[in-house]
């Protein structure tokens, strides 16, 4: 995944976004392949699955520590 591509899907994830779009508009790479990046990304804790819905993914928000 190119830097753009990253700063362009972590700007679209600021709401949840279903894999089939991520994959056609975003990343223009093929389901197998989006899959494969959003799950390094999520092992990252960059981003997850929306809790709202099954195959939407979301920016993660971190949690301030005191």
């Amino acid at each position: 995944m190119t830097p753009n591509q990253n700063k362009l899907l972590m700007s679209k994830l600021r709401q949840p976004v279903h894999i089939s779009y991520i994959s056609k508009y975003i990343l223009k790479e093929s389901e197998e392949e989006t899959l494969r990046i959003l799950n390094l990304l999520i092992d990252e804790n960059q981003i997850e699955e929306s809790p709202l819905s099954k195959g939407y993914y979301v920016v993660k928000v971190q949690e301030i520590q005191n």
